[in-house]
């Protein structure tokens, strides 16, 4: 089996894959797919594109749409904050249903991950180095699991706090997103970081989780050791262009 390793822009969502080359298209339809629950339900329900608020989904919503909700009622927040790890977890179930053992979907960041071997995962949290803490996360024993990080500092994504990275690790990519995006919220200074990372660590389902805020760590749970890494130019998934007012359509 031949890996490859590809990097996608569709719509709003980009992502760099990783798995055997055979189940590389269904990792990209399951994607689209997603996207095309979300985009006809946001078009019906502005709010659900709005709200920083938890939002019930309607009943017959999709499955998308659905997982969303239930996530960012757990954490809190606004079914958005789930959207990247939602995506990204239709992905690798795509993959995992055409066969795949070993797929990862890196969606900005976003990380669904169904692993056969370990795999380091550097964590990033100063935009501008190539030296970053990293973890080595799996097997995962034929689970997929979520690996999400949230910054008031970096990217173009809404946060009420002042976290360099809030890094989540769940049993579920879209409870990852949300609660990375909550643990965020939560660490307004330092001195908040302790009490946000306890709140997280509370909902069922979180394995782990960090935060860097002002150059001071915190961490729950059951973390792997952080050990050194180096990334390679173009190793960190970002969209080419990330106006703020970006509205949700496909292409």
């Amino acid at each position: 089996m031949s890996e490859k390793r590809k990097k996608i822009e569709i719509g709003e969502t980009a992502a760099t894959i990783t798995c055997g080359e055979e189940c590389l298209q269904a990792v990209i339809d399951g994607i689209r797919e997603a996207r095309a629950e979300l985009i006809p339900y946001a078009g019906r329900r502005p709010d659900f594109l709005l709200s920083l608020e938890p939002l019930e989904a309607d009943a017959g919503a999709p499955k998308t749409v659905a997982r969303m909700c239930e996530a960012a009622a757990k954490a809190g927040v606004g079914p958005m904050a789930a959207v990247a790890g939602a995506i990204a977890l239709a992905g690798v179930e795509a993959a995992k249903r055409a066969g795949a053992t070993h797929c990862v979907v890196d969606n900005g960041g976003d990380i669904a991950l169904l692993l056969d071997r370990p795999l380091a995962v550097g964590i990033l949290s100063q935009i501008e180095s190539i030296n970053l803490p990293a973890v080595e996360i799996g097997p995962t024993g034929g689970k997929i699991l979520g690996l999400c990080t949230s910054s008031g500092i970096y990217g173009h994504s809404i946060s009420f706090g002042r976290a360099e990275a809030a890094t989540v690790m769940a049993t579920d990519p879209a409870l990852a997103d949300a609660c990375a995006t909550a643990l965020g919220n939560g660490c307004t200074d330092a001195d908040a970081m302790k009490d946000a990372l306890e709140s997280i660590g509370a909902i069922d389902g979180i394995i782990w989780a960090m935060a860097i805020v002002d150059g001071k760590a915190g961490t729950f749970g059951d973390m792997p050791e952080l050990l050194p890494a180096r990334i390679r130019p173009g190793d960190v998934t970002i969209h080419s262009d990330f106006p703020a007012d970006m509205p949700l359509n496909d292409s």
